[in-house]
């Protein structure tokens, strides 16, 4: 089988690995306005190592029976990695109000995740991290820079996502007329691709 049928294939064991929604459903309930340093990541992150450990004890007693290649073996655990990072990136993403202090919370979350994944795969760069990292660096933008960014990062994220970032960033400058701009660009740049893949340049 070629590389991109088994990733095909892979993709639907990777999908039903872990309770994904779960652990989203545990993100959606972190209060990100928070105005204190944390030192411990949220629980949702332990839930999250559980599954991991889970899923690899689980394919260590299906190796038992059936050898399982090295190819295999990592194939599967970068689709669930890339699966988990889209999971940081909706639970990030769904935050509608976040302090400084809160956007430390969201880096100290993902770097245990980041700590523990490379106990399970030797593969680099870690599938989806430089995405999730680039996007909790947005928030810490001043003004000026956002809109450059949005210009730049809008093909790597959803509408929802970016709009979390704007609203979060100018939250703090308390300038609705400045959220209103850049989440009309984000608004263009959107129909931008929309209609580019309904009507592609020949």
């Amino acid at each position: 089988l070629s590389r991109e049928l088994r990733e095909a294939v892979y993709s639907g064991v990777a999908s039903k690995a872990m309770s994904y929604n779960a652990i989203l459903q545990l993100m959606g309930n972190v209060k990100w306005e928070i105005r204190e340093l944390m030192s411990e990541p949220n629980s949702y992150v332990y839930v999250m190592l559980q599954e991991m450990e889970a899923m690899q004890q689980k394919i260590s007693v299906v190796s038992t029976f059936v050898p399982i290649p090295v190819e295999v073996y990592q194939m599967i655990w970068t689709l669930s990695i890339r699966e988990l990072c889209h999971v940081f990136l909706e639970g990030f993403g769904s935050a509608r109000k976040c302090t400084h202090e809160g956007r430390a919370w969201m880096q100290l979350d993902f770097q245990q995740f980041i700590v523990q994944v490379n106990k399970f795969i030797t593969i680099k760069p870690i599938p989806g991290k430089e995405v999730v990292e680039n996007f909790i660096k947005a928030y810490y933008l001043t003004e000026a820079d956002l809109e450059q960014w949005l210009r730049e990062n809008y093909m790597s994220y959803s509408s929802k996502q970016l709009n979390s970032i704007i609203n979060c960033t100018t939250a703090q400058f308390s300038k609705m007329m400045q959220r209103s701009r850049l989440s009309g660009i984000v608004d263009e740049l959107i129909k931008r691709v929309d209609f580019d893949l309904i009507h592609p340049i020949n």
